[in-house]
């Protein structure tokens, strides 16, 4: 007895590998090309390229049962219709089923590592706001009088970097002030980095001592470039204010739409002020002969917040809570929509999804289109 599907199987493998090769260098001549052209045809996600590797193991298992079958079929052969209900072989429809299985998962494949050829423009908008913490390093910051062992600029400090935990794409800079002021960070989205120069900060940077908070509020506003972005000013401080300048910046930030609020931080029982804040060891300050206690100035921090309609919140730990803070901010973040133009590359990720359900189609009716032409 001749092996009929035998030599049907052989042939069916003959053509299969074929037709493989072709596939193959069809693709390979199609990326060729892209890369000749000059087209700047690249891949977002490459990394899933490594699931290609599936379509070797689907074609070796694919090979493998129609070996069975075929061997199957040609040991059944004259027995009856009856046994040959079960056992059939079909080499077109095993081809077409292997060439529908394998497009599906090589375009799922394409689609995953998403194309892109070109570039698009694309306009949008996102609400943005730059904001600006002021933050008090006069020597009173040195006090101890939260917790036994935090100076207020220990608080301060916790409190800042709790505040930049919490916020989400607000550009960010750093002011530092006594009598005088400076920029200790400019306007940044760097966390990481800020974070590092806040933890660096302490009264020592500043020689000139006093507590200015007009200078602070006034280097706060020259660092606001972008027009369109929402601004705000956060003033962190114990309310210790010698020179009284801020009315006259005040109605400076109220003209130019920026949203001011403070943070005091200290105790009104208040605490006294070591000539060094290393080494308690060295006495505390003093003037006309009894040492000086620092106080949180809630009335001039209430005067100051009520001057402009501004938030006033206080420490009311040596860990400060600032949700109420970045609630306020995130309020005036939302009034600001700042209108943009993205450059975005062309994404051809929808190409090779729509030719992958093609194919789960084709590979659906398949059965269907083959037993209907061999009838």
């Amino acid at each position: 007895m001749t092996k009929k599907y035998s030599d049907v199987f052989r042939k069916l493998v003959i053509w299969t590998l074929i037709a493989e090769i072709a596939f193959w260098a069809i693709v390979g001549l199609l990326y060729g090309s892209f890369e000749m052209a000059g087209a700047n045809f690249q891949f977002l996600h490459p990394g899933f390229f490594w699931m290609l590797l599936f379509i070797p193991l689907i074609l070796l298992a694919y090979l493998k049962r129609w070996q069975w079958k075929s061997e199957l079929h040609d040991n059944y052969r004259g027995m009856g219709k009856t046994r040959m209900l079960w056992v059939t072989f079909h080499p077109l429809r095993y081809f077409l089923q292997y060439f529908f299985i394998r497009n599906i998962l090589f375009f799922l494949v394409i689609a995953l590592v998403q194309p892109v050829m070109g570039n698009r423009k694309v306009k949008g908008s996102k609400r943005v706001l730059d904001l600006v913490i002021c933050l008090d390093v006069s020597s009173s910051m040195n006090t101890v009088d939260m917790d036994a062992t935090s100076s207020r600029l220990t608080v301060a400090k916790r409190g800042v970097i709790q505040l930049l935990n919490s916020l989400k794409g607000e550009r960010i800079s750093v002011v530092i002030f006594a009598n005088e002021a400076y920029t200790q960070l400019p306007l940044t989205m760097d966390y990481g980095a800020a974070k590092m120069f806040v933890q660096e900060i302490e009264t020592e940077m500043i020689t000139n001592q006093g507590t200015n908070i007009g200078a602070a509020l006034e280097m706060a506003q020259i660092q606001f470039m972008d027009s369109e972005s929402g601004h705000a000013v956060l003033v962190i401080t114990d309310g210790e204010d010698h020179e009284q300048q801020w009315r006259e910046q005040v109605t400076k930030i109220v003209e130019k739409d920026i949203e001011l609020s403070y943070f005091g931080i200290g105790t009104e029982q208040g605490g006294l002020i070591p000539n060094d804040p290393k080494d308690p060891t060295l006495g505390y300050k003093r003037d006309g002969g009894g040492a000086v206690v620092s106080r949180l100035d809630v009335s001039g921090l209430k005067r100051m917040a009520n001057a402009t309609g501004s938030a006033l919140h206080f420490a009311n730990s040596a860990y400060p809570d600032m949700t109420a803070v970045a609630s306020d901010l995130s309020s005036v973040k939302s009034k600001t929509v700042k209108n943009m133009e993205f450059t975005v590359q062309r994404n051809y990720y929808q190409i090779p999804l729509v030719i992958a359900f093609c194919c789960f189609l084709g590979y659906l009716f398949v059965p269907f289109f083959v037993n209907r032409s061999r009838s």
